[in-house]
This record gives structure tokens, C-alpha cells and sequence, in this order.
């Protein structure tokens, strides 16, 4: 992708999406004019699995990468759920990337022992069965009941999942499980920060779980966004597009 501004929008997707769960956002950057830039992980969308290991850091250093080799300079970055994980990880080591943060559908807190060991039973399962009844699970509890009675939405999140390699899913889920807890950065982020929850999100990030994020950030704004649960700008990209705009003009 080519970019000819060093300050763009950046935008780090869910596991096991892509960069394509932010079409709409794409749509409407366009109409304002807004430079922006859209990466796949290593083994997701359409960048190929990832060569070694994966973790949190290497996805950050990955991400630094890709941005420097295209000029950009500073970003607001968008992260929903796992892009949040990495958004942490970037202002801990490349503050200066920085301009603000959009926390979506994320939490602060590393994996309690539950959460870890279910990771690595999905990662035995995946080697043993195949990606298929991860799909099916993921588009269950990442989704909202208005987002289910949409049969294209639907279809089109599972074309997205359904371009995850195993490895990038296996090594992916491993990284996740040892992620490093973040709330102790909470006090310290001093970027303009929005910070967004799906109102409907029971299973993955609750909206008390995602508004944690937002007590612990000085000056930072906080919505909860109806007909969504773990995927706002996708299922309700109309009430994410009017919040975002509000935040991006501020900082442009």
C-alpha cells in the first residue's frame, strides 16, 4: 500500500479477522480525505504465516516495520481486541509513533489461568481437527444478535476467518495466551484516547471490562455502541464511523 503522508490512521484488526473486519472505515476515511494504512498479521488475511514464533512484541515489531518502510512517521491507531494488545505494546516501546489511541473491544489485563489454559486446548485442538469449530465459536460469541439475523455480515466474517492459516491461528493464540498484562501503562498513556465497547459483548470483553481501560486513562472518552458485542466498527460501523470522525478531527 502506498502512502503519501508520514501521519496516517492505522488500523490492527481482531483474531482471527483481517483487515478487511474495517471496510466501512476504509469507505469513510476516503470520503474525508484521511490517510490510513491496514495491515493482516503474519498468517491472517493475506500475508503469509508467520517463518517463527509469535508474540505480542514481534507482531509490534512487524507492524513498526511495515510502517516505516512506507514513510509514515506517527499514526492514530484503531485496535479491536488483539490490535488493542498491540497498541499497548506500542506505546511501551515506540511512543514517539504516537499521536492516539482507539482501544476497541479490548482489555488491559493479561489471561488468568482459566483463559490461558482454554488458549492452549484450542491450539491442541486446532492441530489435531482443523480450524473449522474455531470459526464456528469465534462468529458465535464474537457477534451480536443483530449481527446474527445479517446473513451477509455473517458471511462475509467467515470468508474473513476462514483466510487464517492454521500456523498464523496456532502461534497466534499462543502469544496471546502469554501476553503481558498492560494496566499498569493505563497511568501513564498521555496520547488523545478513545476508548469503545460493544454494548452486547457478554462473551469476550464486556463493556465493565472494556471501561476499565477508560478509568485508568486520564482524559480519555468512552462509548458503548448498541448492536454490537466484540466487533463495533464492523456490526455498527454507522454509530463507530460518528464517533471516530469526532475523535480523528480533533486530533487532525
Amino acid at each position: 500500500m502506498k502512502v503519501f503522508s508520514p501521519k496516517v490512521v492505522l488500523f490492527l484488526h481482531a483474531f482471527p479477522l483481517s483487515k478487511d473486519m474495517y471496510i466501512y472505515q476504509f469507505r469513510k476515511l476516503e470520503e474525508k480525505g484521511l490517510p490510513f494504512v491496514a495491515l493482516d498479521y503474519p498468517g491472517f488475511g493475506d500475508e503469509p504465516p508467520p517463518l517463527g514464533d509469535v508474540s505480542i512484541e514481534s507482531l509490534t515489531d512487524f507492524v513498526v516495520f511495515k510502517l516505516r518502510s512506507l514513510g509514515v512517521r506517527e499514526v492514530v491507531a484503531i485496535g479491536d481486541s488483539m490490535g488493542g494488545y498491540i497498541m499497548f505494546d506500542l506505546f511501551r516501546r515506540y511512543r514517539t509513533l504516537l499521536r492516539g489511541l482507539v482501544f476497541v473491544a479490548t482489555r488491559a489485563e493479561a489471561d488468568p489461568p482459566e483463559a490461558k489454559k482454554l488458549r492452549y486446548e484450542t491450539i491442541e485442538r486446532v492441530k489435531k481437527e482443523g480450524k473449522a469449530f474455531l470459526i464456528e465459536t469465534m462468529l458465535e460469541n464474537q457477534t451480536s444478535p443483530a449481527t446474527k439475523r445479517d446473513t451477509s455480515k455473517m458471511a462475509f466474517l467467515r470468508t474473513l476467518m476462514e483466510k487464517a492459516t492454521e500456523e498464523g491461528i496456532v502461534k497466534t493464540l499462543k502469544a496471546l495466551a502469554e501476553r503481558r498484562d498492560n494496566t499498569d501503562l493505563l497511568s501513564q498513556i498521555d496520547v488523545p484516547t478513545l476508548v469503545i465497547a460493544g454494548k452486547d459483548d457478554e462473551k469476550v470483553t464486556p463493556p465493565q471490562v472494556v471501561k476499565k481501560i477508560a478509568q485508568g486513562i486520564k482524559g480519555s472518552v468512552y462509548y458503548e455502541l448498541e448492536n454490537s458485542a466484540h466487533l463495533p466498527p464492523f456490526e455498527n460501523p454507522k454509530a463507530f464511523n460518528e464517533v471516530l470522525e469526532k475523535f480523528l478531527k480533533e486530533i487532525f
